[in-house]
């Protein structure tokens, strides 16, 4: 039952689409990703366009399920890098949920 992923919250596997707007340092930008995985503080994506470090966004996820809410939060970035197949795999912290 011990991993040696130090988290302080488990990671969920969901795989699904996320919109992105950015807040900050430019507002209005949109951004199509995949979640690849989400936590009660912060989640994973994959999308085209390299994010900035400590770029401020919100992030909404529809729900696939009517009684769920769908998940609507503000999140900046913490780590940024383009993959060998031209990705580039984020990792957001959720600063507060909308």
């Amino acid at each position: 039952m011990f991993t040696d992923d130090k988290r302080n919250f488990r990671r969920m596997q969901i795989n699904t689409p996320a919109n992105l707007t950015t807040i900050e340092p430019i507002a209005g930008l949109s951004f199509a990703a995949e979640c690849v995985d989400l936590s009660a503080t912060g989640l994973s994506i994959h999308l085209d366009e390299l994010l900035e470090p400590n770029t401020l966004l919100t992030v909404n996820i529809d729900s696939t399920h009517p009684s769920i809410a769908p998940l609507n939060a503000t999140a900046k970035v913490i780590r940024a890098s383009k993959e060998d197949d031209g990705t580039v795999t984020a990792g957001l912290e959720i600063i507060q949920f909308n």
